[in-house]
């Protein structure tokens, strides 16, 4: 309840200041309050847009987790009966191996997003008169800038299992080209897979260690401004 009492209270703030009422002036002058209130808006609707599609993707990958772990399950069942080769159980654990790391990253970068969100809403509530502190504030973009690089590593693990999927299913297309029972097409599509998933994993880790080299101002810092 308290969370829709503050949703419905931002948006009539937002709803305010996205009036499609014309000024009444053509020609006023524009302030540095103006404008910051106007790209917090902009920013504040993105953030908004991107925590919604990051629930989806949690939900989808938890889905697709969730499947996988049947295949996984009837695949280890054929792969003791001697019905399927140890390769497909190997591919099967690869692909269960890779959705889990993906759900970290998922549920990571939601909580990183809504982090942000959050600053916004508290944002939207000072504009619209309501007592914010510092500190509030401060700790919710932290929380957000934290999560976003806490997420570094986990990413790089997720590309990494990508990767490692990635290799095996090509091993065993190749297995199954030379029996006639895949395609050269299809051998080459994962063959690109494979190319892909090494370029971003290696990618994402060489720039692992690049969040922690950005500058957070400390609280200290932030209180520190326009009081000197």
């Amino acid at each position: 309840m308290r969370r829709m009492k503050r949703a419905l209270a931002v948006a009539a703030v937002l709803g305010g200041w996205i009036s499609l009422s014309l000024p009444a002036q053509a020609d006023t002058p524009l302030t540095n309050e103006q404008l910051a209130v106007m790209m917090f808006v902009d920013q504040g609707r993105s953030y908004g847009y991107q925590t919604m599609m990051a629930r989806i993707q949690v939900e989808t990958v938890q889905a697709e987790l969730e499947r996988d772990q049947a295949i996984l399950q009837q695949t280890e069942d054929l792969f003791r009966k001697n019905a399927v080769p140890l390769i497909d159980f190997e591919i099967a654990q690869l692909k269960d191996a890779w959705n889990r790391k993906q759900l970290i990253v998922a549920q990571k970068s939601l909580e990183y997003v809504s982090a942000e969100y959050a600053a916004m809403t508290l944002m939207a509530e000072h504009f619209a008169g309501v007592p914010v502190t510092v500190e509030q504030l401060y700790a919710t973009f932290r929380k957000g800038w934290d999560a976003g690089c806490e997420k570094g590593p986990d990413e790089v693990e997720a590309m990494k299992a990508w990767a490692a999927y990635a290799e095996k299913s090509l091993e065993r297309a190749g297995q199954l080209n030379a029996r006639g029972h895949v395609s050269d097409s299809e051998l080459q599509d994962r063959q690109a897979r494979v190319k892909i998933a090494r370029a971003n994993y290696l990618q994402r880790e060489a720039g692992l260690d690049r969040c922690r080299t950005v500058l957070f101002p400390t609280l200290e810092q932030v209180m520190a401004i326009g009081r000197k």
